[in-house]
C-alpha cells in the first residue's frame, strides 16, 4: 500500500506526489512518443496497401471511436481495482497494436490494429485519474499540466525520430513503438506504484460492465458536470479542425512544405509542453482553473480564426503561439476542474466520461473541418474554429471554481 492510499484525498501531502508523477510522465510521455512515431505514416502506410482516401478515413476516425466507447468502462474498473493494472494494459495492447499494424497486409488488419490502439488510448483518463489520486487540490492543476507536457513532448519529438527511421521503410517505425511501447510496459511494471485505494471487499460487478457505456449518453447531456463535458468537446472539436487542415492550410497560404510543416508543429508542441509542465502552475494560484479556460479559449480564438488570411511567416508564428499556449492553458485546467468536482472514488469513471467527450470531439471534428475546407476554403474553415472556441470561452463565464463532490450525479 502507498503513501497515497494511507491519506484521504484532499490531505495528500505536496512531498508525496513528486515521485509517482515523475515515473507517471515518464510513462506517459514514452507512451505519447511511440504514437507520434507512427501517426504521421498511416496515411502513407495504408496508402502503400492500395487503401484509398475514404477508407483511410475510417482508419483514423475508428482510433477516437474506440476510445470513446472504452473509456468509460477502463475508468469504472479502475477505481474498482486500482490505476495501475489500466495503465499498464494499455501499454501492453499498445505494444500489441504496433505489432499487428506492422505486420498488417490488407484493410480490415489495418482497422483491427487502430482499435486496438483506440481502446488501449482510454487509459488517459486513467493516467488523469492517478494524478488526482497523489495530489492535492492546490496541486491538481500542475499535475494534469504534466500530463499534458509530456504529451506535448511526445507529439514534439515522435514525427522527428519516426522521420529518421521511416527513410529505410514505413515499418520500421512501427516495429521501433512496439518495441519503445513493451519497454515501456516493463518500466511501469517495476516503477509504477498504485496510487488509489479500493473501498471494502465487495467483488467488482462484472455484469454491470458496460453500465457506464449504456448511460454514456446521459451522462455527456445530464450530468452535473455537462457543461464541462462540453467546453471540453468544444475545445477539442476546434482544436481537431486545425490538426485536420493545417498541413493543407499552410502550403497554400504561407508556402511552407513537408520540412517547414514539422517544423512549424513542433513549436507549436514545444509551447504546449513549456505552457502545461511550467507556466500552468505558477499562474493557477492566482486566476483559478475557470479564469484560465477562459484565457486560454481566447487566445486560441484569436491565433485560430485570422490564420489562414495572412501570409506572413511572423503572422504565422504570431498566431501559433497564440493558438498554443491557449489550449495549453484550457486543456488541463478542463480535467482539473472535473477532478476537482468529482468524488475521490469516482474519479477514473468521470474523467473516462469526459475523455469519451474529447474523442467524440476527434470523430466529428476532421469531418466537419474536411467538408469546411473542400467547400469554403482554409479562411472558412478557421473562422468556425476560432468562432467555436469563442463559444467554449462564453460557456466557461459561467462555471466557478470548484469544490470536491462525492456524489455521482
Amino acid at each position: 500500500m502507498t503513501a497515497a492510499e494511507n491519506l484521504p484525498h484532499d490531505q495528500a501531502s505536496p512531498a508525496h506526489g513528486r515521485g509517482p508523477l515523475t515515473i507517471l510522465f515518464g510513462t506517459v510521455f514514452l507512451d505519447l512518443l511511440g504514437f507520434g512515431i507512427v501517426i504521421p505514416f498511416l496515411p502513407m502506410y495504408a496508402e502503400r496497401l492500395g487503401v484509398g482516401a475514404s477508407k483511410i478515413g475510417f482508419i483514423l476516425a475508428i482510433y477516437s471511436l474506440m476510445q470513446f466507447l472504452i473509456a468509460p468502462v477502463l475508468g469504472r474498473i479502475s477505481d474498482h481495482i486500482g490505476r495501475r493494472p489500466i495503465i499498464m494494459l494499455g501499454l501492453l495492447g499498445s505494444s500489441i497494436s504496433y505489432v499487428l499494424y506492422g505486420f498488417a497486409a490488407s484493410f480490415p488488419m489495418l482497422l483491427i490494429a487502430r482499435g486496438v490502439h483506440g481502446a488501449c488510448a482510454g487509459t488517459v483518463s486513467t493516467a488523469q485519474a492517478y494524478v488526482a489520486d497523489t495530489t492535492t487540490d492546490v496541486q491538481r492543476t500542475r499535475g494534469m499540466g504534466m500530463i499534458g507536457a509530456a504529451f506535448g513532448l511526445g507529439f514534439v519529438l515522435g514525427p522527428a525520430l519516426g522521420g529518421l527511421l521511416g527513410h529505410a521503410s514505413l515499418r520500421t517505425p512501427v516495429f521501433f513503438a512496439a518495441a519503445l511501447t513493451f519497454a515501456n510496459f516493463l518500466y511501469a511494471a517495476y516503477a509504477l506504484p498504485e496510487s488509489h485505494q479500493r473501498v471494502g471487499n465487495e467483488p467488482f460487478p462484472w455484469g454491470h460492465l458496460a453500465q457506464p457505456l449504456l448511460i454514456l449518453p446521459r451522462q455527456l447531456v445530464r450530468h452535473r458536470m455537462a457543461r464541462l463535458f462540453l467546453i471540453a468537446f468544444l475545445a477539442t472539436f476546434a482544436m481537431a479542425v486545425f490538426e485536420t487542415t493545417f498541413a493543407l492550410m499552410v502550403p497554400l497560404v504561407y508556402g511552407y512544405h513537408a520540412a517547414g510543416i514539422g517544423g512549424l508543429l513542433a513549436y507549436a508542441g514545444l509551447i504546449q509542453a513549456l505552457t502545461q509542465g511550467y507556466l500552468l502552475g505558477k499562474i493557477v494560484k492566482r486566476a483559478g482553473e475557470a479564469r484560465l479556460i477562459q484565457i486560454g479559449m481566447l487566445l486560441f480564438a484569436f491565433g485560430m480564426a485570422p490564420m489562414a488570411s495572412f501570409g506572413s511567416p511572423t503572422a504565422l508564428l504570431v498566431l501559433l503561439s497564440a493558438l498554443s499556449l491557449g489550449y495549453g492553458f484550457a486543456n488541463p485546467s478542463i480535467a482539473s476542474l472535473i477532478s476537482k468536482r468529482t468524488g475521490h472514488h469516482l474519479q477514473g469513471e468521470v474523467l473516462g466520461v469526459n475523455q469519451s467527450a474529447l474523442a467524440l470531439a476527434r470523430i466529428i471534428g476532421p469531418i466537419v473541418a474536411g467538408l469546411l475546407y473542400a467547400r469554403g476554403g482554409p479562411a472558412v474553415a478557421y473562422v468556425v474554429g476560432g468562432l467555436i472556441a469563442v463559444a467554449a470561452m462564453f460557456l466557461a463565464g459561467g462555471i466557478t471554481q470548484g469544490t470536491t463532490c462525492t456524489t455521482p450525479h
